[in-house]
């Protein structure tokens, strides 16, 4: 019954599309544009002489990484969802519109002045023809946190208008949209200090949190559920599968891995893909360190023959667990008959699983598994990958990322489906405008 339904209701809310499939790898998050809402960091896009390469590390939280060069020609990541960020105290709509407008034409200015390499996809069949017919470095626009950004119908449609993809409704401290989840440490605690005062199930997604989800589905534009308290996190997923709004979840964790609020607990994740949605992970191996994971992921991580901590293996440990885990759980997800074996190509992109990178996003990278800086020495007889030996100190050495990977046996169909995926969910959304919540 529940494959039936599901049928259904894909042929419900979905697009008459005869599109040629994507397969590239798509970078769902990174923040180019960070010097515009924080002044102290470098300016992203510009290009450093190749003849001086600036000298950077895997510990780059507050340095600019974000270089033109690094992205120009990057097999490791062709489509770029580019996050214009707001500020978390931002007063008033006007400055909020004008500070994401700013970022957005920054990017749409530098674009206009390198159309050689670059070019903006304000539509999914954009992207697509740009794939297809370009070897172009291909930008999305997105957002991340909607403080004062979507307040009505008309401001949704204004983002969508501006080619915006999705919105990260949510970011790093609690508003009138609801609770955002707050990560361990004390800067984040201390940023979010006004949500140590209100209980957990006080700190779900509110009735704004869900007019602006409808809002946005209407004018085209999907929700970002990352960043969300555990309960706005609940709240949001039932919202979204009562009116037939897929979510996305871009950059939060694994909850049996990562057991704080940022890790999305296993019966979240099924959800997303019940309801025609995906999930991507941090491409960093710092930020998929384990913390109190549970007993049984522990004894997998302690049974490794080789695990370097916050290096690449632990976003390789990360993106496997979840990848079994929905593999093991189709029958919940589309129904007893399901099996993976049966599936088609085409059907196996409802099983992506993205990546986001979060360059310039205050956030550190794998710290590299050889050298002074790894778990290992580095043998001087032996031939080392560039991020095995650097880390993944900039964009540049995402092509090298995914290699690692492939050397060792992991499938990557999943990833580079995510593309895909994330056309078709954001065709579905322009196809079923207006028709979302028609009885809210």
């Amino acid at each position: 019954m529940r494959l039936l339904f599901l049928i259904l209701l894909l042929s419900i809310f979905h697009f008459p599309s005869s599109a040629q499939p994507i397969d590239e790898y798509m970078d769902l998050q990174l923040h180019p544009c960070m010097h515009m809402a924080y002044k102290f960091f470098d300016p992203g896009l510009t290009f450093f002489d190749e003849a001086n390469p600036p000298k950077l590390s895997h510990k780059h939280l507050l340095n600019n990484i974000c270089y033109a060069n690094y992205f120009k020609g990057n097999k490791g990541a062709r489509i770029l969802a580019v996050g214009a960020l707001t500020q978390e105290n931002i007063g008033s709509p006007k400055k909020a519109r004008r500070l994401i407008m700013s970022q957005i034409e920054y990017v749409n200015k530098f674009v206009a002045e390198n159309s050689e390499h670059f070019a903006v996809g304000r539509s999914p069949q954009e992207v697509r023809d740009l794939v297809h017919n370009t070897d172009k470095t291909i930008f999305v626009h997105c957002i991340e946190g909607g403080r004062n950004l979507v307040n009505s119908q008309a401001d949704a449609q204004f983002w969508a208008d501006q080619g915006v993809a999705f919105i990260t409704l949510i970011h790093l401290v609690d508003w009138k949209y609801g609770g955002s989840g707050i990560r361990p440490g004390f800067a984040t605690h201390l940023l979010n200090l006004g949500a140590h005062f209100r209980r957990e199930e006080k700190r779900g997604l509110k009735e704004h949190g869900k007019q602006a989800i409808l809002w946005l589905a209407n004018a085209g534009v999907m929700t970002d559920i990352t960043h969300m308290s555990d309960q706005a996190r609940k709240d949001a997923l039932a919202f979204m599968e009562m009116h037939n709004i897929p979510p996305i979840s871009t950059h939060d964790f694994f909850k049996p891995i990562h057991n704080q609020p940022r890790g999305m607990e296993e019966e979240d994740v099924l959800k997303v893909y019940r309801n025609n949605g995906f999930v991507s992970l941090a491409a960093s191996g710092i930020a998929c360190r384990a913390y109190k994971p549970r007993a049984d992921y522990k004894a997998k991580i302690d049974s490794l023959e080789s695990y370097c901590n916050g290096s690449i293996d632990s976003y390789k440990f990360t993106y496997l667990a979840v990848k079994d885990y929905i593999e093991s759980n189709l029958a919940s997800i589309y129904g007893d008959s399901v099996k993976l074996e049966d599936m088609t190509e085409a059907q196996k992109v409802n099983l992506s699983i993205g990546f986001q990178t979060d360059f310039n996003g205050w956030l550190d990278h794998h710290l590299p598994r050889y050298g002074p800086e790894g778990c290992y020495p580095a043998h001087p007889d032996s031939t080392y990958e560039a991020v095995d030996i650097q880390g993944l100190a900039h964009p540049g050495l995402l092509e090298s990322h995914w290699r690692v990977l492939e050397k060792e046996g992991v499938d990557l169909a999943p990833v580079r489906r995510s593309s895909e995926k994330f056309m078709q969910l954001w065709e579905q959304f322009l196809y079923n405008r207006g028709r979302f919540g028609e009885h809210y």
